[in-house]
């Protein structure tokens, strides 16, 4: 695994914050942690850097994930296992590829609560709405938190 999440050029894709208050509102969950954002583009009080990997890191707060999209199946993992262990909330912004092993593993079949987004997402590059949407569709994903 690379040490750092941004050794893929261009993957540094920063969250609109319509699409993050929307998912929040959607799902009725309110991330104290954004774990994959620098300081200039966190979305919420508390972050993971690139420096600090929150693949590395335990996960004690409800929180949004929209990752570095060259190895989100790791991410995806990391959530899922993350969700269970902590018994927290989690809200991730991925692309739609439900064919992949990490969407059968850890999201789809009653894992995680799915709400695919209408049209392509156009992400925010250095703080601006990029000037094309994204490859790929996109969907919301939410693992909640489990009462005994």
């Amino acid at each position: 695994m690379p040490k750092n999440f941004s050794t893929v050029p261009n993957d540094m894709y920063e969250t609109p914050k319509d699409i993050f208050h929307f998912a929040c509102d959607y799902f009725q969950v309110y991330p104290k942690l954004d774990v994959a954002s620098t300081d200039e583009n966190k979305l919420c009080e508390f972050n993971f850097t690139e420096k600090q990997n929150g693949l590395n890191q335990n996960w004690f707060y409800d929180s949004w994930m929209n990752c570095p999209y060259f190895n989100a199946s790791k991410w995806i993992e990391k959530a899922y296992n993350e969700n269970k262990k902590n018994n927290i909330n989690i809200i991730a912004l991925l692309n739609a590829t439900t064919d992949t092993i990490a969407w059968h593993e850890y999201i789809l079949y009653d894992k995680a609560e799915i709400h695919f987004l209408k049209g392509r997402v156009r992400f925010n590059v250095n703080g601006l709405r990029s000037k094309h949407p994204s490859q790929h569709p996109s969907a919301l994903i939410c693992w909640r938190k489990f009462y005994a």
